[in-house]
């Protein structure tokens, strides 16, 4: 499956929306309507992205969430 992010002026989305409620059946899974914008999306999305490549590549180490708290664990009870 796969999702499309598609911007809409206000004035035209009843327009798409019937375009979308007029396809067949099996095309389209779901959709959802938001009004509002994420100024911070962008930023997030190039961030995430970033960070996976710096995981594969191995600049970012991976941490082994069961000692992480195994350590949190001993440092409190310290």
């Amino acid at each position: 499956m796969q999702t499309i992010h598609i911007n809409v002026d206000d004035s035209k989305m009843d327009i798409l929306l019937n375009i979308v409620k007029n396809l067949k059946d099996d095309v389209v899974k779901s959709y959802s309507i938001s009004t509002m914008e994420d100024a911070f999306y962008d930023e997030r999305k190039k961030r995430l992205m970033t960070l996976r490549e710096d995981i594969k590549s191995g600049k970012e180490p991976m941490v082994d969430f069961e000692n992480s708290v195994d350590e949190l664990i001993e440092e409190l009870q310290a």
